[in-house]
């Protein structure tokens, strides 16, 4: 039977083995083989995935072109895409313009960055590892290589009952001592202890999550508020707006001012709202003014207090929304002065011995003299009724000589009684020149009224002013057919005038017609067609006035024509006529 084997190694090599010494040698000869460039690029993703390009020279460029150092068939890949540089510490790399950018270890790169082995270079869809050996990474120098390794330390073996002779394998060495009870409890240890942390992560998670929920809900919440408040106020702005449409600038002022202050604690409108919501109620501080005066108007036209009505006309300034209202109660305070004269006139002759009736003339004739100083008729029934009132007070005064007969001729031609009005200027015409001259106008009035079809639009319109003289400046009630014919006559002129676009002369006609038919739907129409115009006219001119003055002049006169001196383009025509002419 054979010896057991000896724990210690023979002291010389067996029959057959190489000498000692001849193996390091041999291991020297195996690494040369194997020895790689110092630096390169190994290609682990994208279609050069596989490929190795070694670093040399002191720049290597990398992208898609065909003279690229680092060639890439990479469509992600600029053309020129990036820069390896050889620096004294190693290498570096560097974007080169790229539409995809140069990613390392996960993050782009805007300016040079140096490169540690295995660092990982992103291009596009390609991805190459950066391997220094030089630098320590992955196999030894070859000067390193070349040396003897150091010895191993001794590994523990068991050596197994049967194989092949020699080969053994390590014995288990790990925690070989340790108490198996101990070792449990320490994992249960660390087990309660990981656990306990994964709770309170999941419950902080949890936490978080119903934090962030919350936000956005509340988020939520105040986006919705703020979206229907803004829609809030807009609704009023507007509301606001409409009032100021309809002339009811009071409660458009109270709206707009209930808005400043609404935006004065939460700053909701734009600069642009603000400035729109201040022009309003600087508006509104013009136009409330005027807007209370016409409400007088109207109650006082209303209450026949014609005087009253005039004066508080006469406050309304600058308007720019209450022109129509304002217009058309002067049209009718002028309606109601005509019908007021007429209707004292009437009283006047029909009891001239009734006390009460007599002082109700008088007020008549007062109220129509304070509402339009000029009218020629109101002073002398007023005369007429302060006489009637003394003679009435004292009866026993002796009649009056009439010093003005013209007057009583007058009074009966305006009241519609020709023959008698004729018959009173031919008994005065001897001793009073002005009822000769009554009789002649009444006599030249009868022939034309007679022959009324056939005057032309002159004509017609000299027949109405005649019977004006006669009776005092007032239309007397024999102008009826007069007033028919005229509208007629001066429609149809203005409507051929607005067809050629004359339409100064358009309008001419139509202020005729609505002179003697205030209400004429048509000449309305052309009138306001014309404003229109003359608007459109003055702005061409407003344009022109610095660049052609010359022209910029006659479109102002042409304003002035068309339109009436109250109107606000005719005041501003003026203004730029009269600056032009004072260059």
């Amino acid at each position: 039977m054979p010896p057991p084997p000896s724990k210690n190694p023979p002291a010389r090599a067996r029959t057959g083995q190489a000498p000692a010494a001849a193996a390091p040698a041999r291991r020297r000869t195996g690494v040369a083989s194997a020895v790689k460039p110092a630096a390169r690029l190994v290609c682990t993703a994208g279609p050069a995935s596989g490929q190795e390009f070694p670093l040399s020279g002191d720049e290597v460029t990398i992208g898609r072109a065909a003279d690229a150092t680092v060639s890439v068939p990479d469509t992600s890949v600029s053309r020129k895409h990036a820069l390896l540089r050889k620096t004294e510490d190693g290498w570096a790399v560097s974007d080169l313009g790229s539409g995809n950018g140069t990613i390392v270890n996960g993050e782009g790169i805007s300016e040079e960055q140096p490169l540690a082995p295995d660092d990982v270079i992103t291009l596009g869809d390609s991805e190459f590892q950066f391997v220094d050996q030089g630098a320590g990474n992955g196999a030894r120098p070859a000067a390193d290589a070349l040396a003897p390794s150091p010895r191993r330390p001794p590994v523990r073996t068991a050596r197994t009952g049967g194989g092949t002779p020699g080969r053994s394998r390590p014995v288990r060495t790990s925690r070989m001592g340790e108490d198996p009870a101990a070792a449990a409890k320490k994992r249960k240890r660390v087990f309660i202890i990981g656990g306990s942390a994964l709770a309170v992560l999941m419950a902080v998670f949890v936490g978080y999550k119903a934090i962030a929920k919350k936000k956005e809900e509340e988020l939520g919440r105040k986006r919705a508020a703020i979206v229907a408040q803004r829609k809030e106020l807009t609704a009023a702005f507007q509301e606001a707006k409409n009032m100021t449409k309809e002339g009811r600038w009071v409660e458009a002022k109270e709206r707009l001012e209930q808005l400043v202050a609404f935006d004065a604690e939460v700053n909701a409108f734009t600069e642009q709202e603000k400035k729109s919501i201040a022009t309003y109620l600087e508006r509104a501080n013009v136009e409330i003014p005027n807007e209370q005066a016409i409400g007088e108007a109207k109650k006082a036209i209303a209450d026949d207090q014609l005087g009253k009505a005039s004066a508080a006309l006469a406050r309304v300034k600058n308007t720019i929304t209450m022109e129509r209202p304002l217009n058309e109660l002067k049209e009718l305070l002028e309606t109601r002065l005509g019908e007021k004269v007429i209707d004292a006139r009437k009283k006047l002759s029909a009891s001239p011995r009734d006390l009460a009736v007599m002082e109700q003339v008088k007020a008549m004739a007062e109220d129509v003299m304070a509402a339009r100083p000029e009218d020629r008729d109101a002073p002398d029934i007023k005369r007429q009724a302060e006489d009637n009132i003394n003679r009435i007070k004292n009866p026993n005064l002796p009649p009056p000589v009439p010093e003005m007969p013209h007057l009583e001729v007058s009074a009966r031609f305006r009241n519609g009684d020709l023959s008698g009005a004729m018959s009173l200027a031919q008994a005065c015409a001897a001793k009073n020149a002005q009822c000769r001259a009554l009789e002649g106008q009444m006599k030249d009035f009868d022939n034309k009224n007679k022959n009324l079809e056939n005057l032309s639009s002159a004509e017609v319109r000299g027949l109405f002013n005649l019977d004006k003289r006669i009776a005092g400046g007032q239309s007397s009630d024999l102008s009826k057919q007069i007033k028919t014919r005229m509208a007629t006559v001066f429609y149809k002129e203005a409507s051929n005038a607005k067809t050629v676009r004359n339409w100064v002369e358009a309008i001419q006609k139509a202020q005729v017609v609505l002179e003697v038919d205030p209400g004429h739907p048509g000449a309305t129409a052309i009138i306001q067609e014309g404003r229109n115009q003359a608007h459109d006219i003055y702005l061409r001119g407003y344009q022109l006035r610095e660049t052609s003055p010359d022209e910029a002049a006659r479109l102002f006169k042409e304003v002035i024509m068309m339109t009436p001196p109250d109107d606000t383009d005719h005041q501003k025509a003026k203004s730029r006529l009269e600056e032009l002419q004072r260059r």
